[in-house]
């Protein structure tokens, strides 16, 4: 004979045990959700500054870091939902058209610091030639460090997820509780039916609370990623093709045509398996 009253003090546990759980899952989607709202803001911001201040000085260095800042979301999407190498270097190869920056970028263990490195040498590279002021230095590399950041931050979501032993604690005492749920309604004074209707019932709403805190244990799993690093994509373009009129007084030469050749030349092989590749990826992203 199972008491029920004995039955509903566990009950009492279980349901605080299960909505812990819950809430601290929830929190960890809502901070995962936070950290990739960054990505667009912090490559629109730094596509935003590379436009005003490093392409005025140096078009072609403007549009490599461009090129990099766009190929951000999209490599720490990579990192964290574990693409195929294969789709990593297809786009990779499409954003960066120059076989040296691409090599660089695919042969580092983390690729979205490489990013970040690479905008952080032409800064370098911008001030020691005095073509950017000590001004617009600071803010290019304070958007950088943000960058930074939230590599770290999704990093250190996905490396610490909740402690295992807590889970399957929760879930042998959500068992135990199911299993005697039957025999202790039954003894109670509810009939067959009723019994077997109120354990389904309960164990639906457990279970299922259960499931649900499991899956957003790891919240990149459910993330749209793929929306949010081509809104990412977008904002970088945006910034560049979208600039302003210049104002009175103020020289902005754009680039010739024989420049823009220049820079991105590829021969003919190399473009049209780079539009083959693109499509692919891009394929196989919407199915993932």
């Amino acid at each position: 004979h199972i008491p029920l009253a004995s039955l509903g003090m566990i009950s009492t546990f279980l349901a605080f045990l299960l909505t812990l759980r819950s809430n601290q899952a929830l929190s960890r989607l809502d901070e995962a959700r936070k950290a990739w709202s960054k990505v667009v803001l912090y490559t629109r911001e730094m596509s935003s500054l590379i436009s005003s201040f490093v392409y005025p000085a140096d078009k072609q260095l403007g549009l490599l870091l461009a090129r990099h800042v766009a190929l951000f979301g999209w490599l720490l999407k990579s990192q964290l939902r574990f693409t195929s190498e294969e789709n990593v270097a297809d786009i990779v190869r499409t954003m960066l058209p120059q076989k040296e920056d691409a090599d660089y970028v695919l042969s580092q263990r983390q690729r979205t610091v490489a990013v970040v490195t690479r905008i952080r040498q032409v800064i370098h590279h911008l001030g020691k030639q005095h073509k950017l002021t000590t001004a617009e230095e600071i803010a290019l590399d304070h958007t950088a460090q943000a960058l930074s950041d939230v590599v770290t931050s999704t990093g250190r979501l996905r490396a610490s997820p909740i402690p295992t032993l807590y889970t399957s604690h929760s879930a042998r005492l959500l068992m135990f509780y199911l299993m005697c749920l039957p025999p202790a309604l039954h003894l109670s004074g509810l009939n067959g039916i009723a019994t077997m209707i109120c354990t389904m019932s309960v164990g639906y709403a457990m279970l299922g609370l259960d499931e649900i805190s499991h899956i957003f244990e790891q919240p990149f799993r459910v993330i749209p990623m793929y929306q949010i690093s081509k809104r990412s994509m977008l904002a970088v373009a945006d910034s560049m093709t979208c600039r302003p009129p210049p104002l009175e007084g103020e020289e902005d030469e754009e680039l010739s045509q024989k420049d823009l050749t220049k820079y991105w030349k590829k021969s003919n092989k190399d473009n049209s398996n780079g539009k083959k590749n693109d499509k692919e990826f891009l394929r196989n992203e919407q199915m993932i």
